[in-house]
């Protein structure tokens, strides 16, 4: 009798051993579960300072831009204004008709590789550099920067050769 109580005793003592691992195993788990859930937190807290540093680098990027454009506009419009007037005016005719043609072949030049690099694919100039092909990876950095390329191109230069004034 006395062995059956105790062996009783022993199983009533494992039964709350098992209840008790059963209950910190529980605890475990939620506590393991709230450490996935702030970790996800934290995870999307640095995507949301990541996308600000991101924006905030892209204006300032913008903001150069818009200061080189200008610069480059504004020194392209005085030389080719100086060419078309004071150069052009102190020339006899077939000399000024040759700078004129020269202007506009700029013009056309490049408006033509301002359109080119907007609709080309950056796929195909691969292909030319695995062959060493000449000039396929300046073409591929023109394309990868098409639209500054173009904006420069077609839009700075192309319109600057169109607004010329020629002579007095």
């Amino acid at each position: 009798m006395k062995e059956k109580a105790k062996n009783e005793k022993c199983k009533i003592h494992k039964e709350e051993i098992e209840e008790m691992k059963k209950t910190i195993r529980e605890k475990n788990a939620k506590t393991e579960k709230e450490n996935e859930i702030e970790i996800e937190e934290v995870k999307e807290k640095i995507k949301q300072t990541k996308r600000k540093k991101e924006k905030e680098k892209k204006k300032d990027e913008n903001i150069k831009w818009f200061i080189e454009v200008f610069i480059i506009t504004f020194i392209l419009s005085i030389v080719f204004s100086y060419i078309s007037t004071n150069g052009v005016s102190n020339l006899s005719l077939i000399p000024a008709i040759f700078i004129l043609i020269a202007v506009i072949l700029v013009g056309i030049i490049f408006d033509i590789i301002g359109v080119a690099v907007t609709v080309a694919n950056e796929n195909e100039f691969h292909a030319k550099a695995t062959k060493k092909v000449k000039g396929s990876k300046d073409s591929i950095k023109l394309i990868r920067n098409a639209p500054r390329v173009a904006n420069i191109c077609a839009d700075v230069i192309g319109d600057i050769c169109r607004s010329i004034k020629w002579g007095n």
